[in-house]
């Protein structure tokens, strides 16, 4: 079924169709959460782009991460 194969983009790119520019992120990998708490910016090309709690932007690959919303 088209848009639903394993990596592929839209697939991706459609689990955070719920995530907006600015939204406070926290991200996982492994189950371990990735530089304390960040914001989101965007996803672009299978990559999650956000900046972390030192204010440093990222470019993480979607494959194998999940992102979390918090309030604050």
């Amino acid at each position: 079924m088209p848009g639903h194969r394993t990596g592929d983009r839209r697939t991706s790119r459609s689990r955070f169709d719920d995530f907006r520019r600015g939204d406070r992120i926290q991200v996982f990998s492994a189950g371990r959460q990735l530089d304390g708490n960040g914001t989101f910016i965007r996803v672009e090309d299978g990559f999650l782009i956000w900046r972390d709690s030192s204010d440093d932007r990222n470019k993480t690959s979607l494959d194998g991460i999940s992102i979390r919303r918090i309030s604050g």
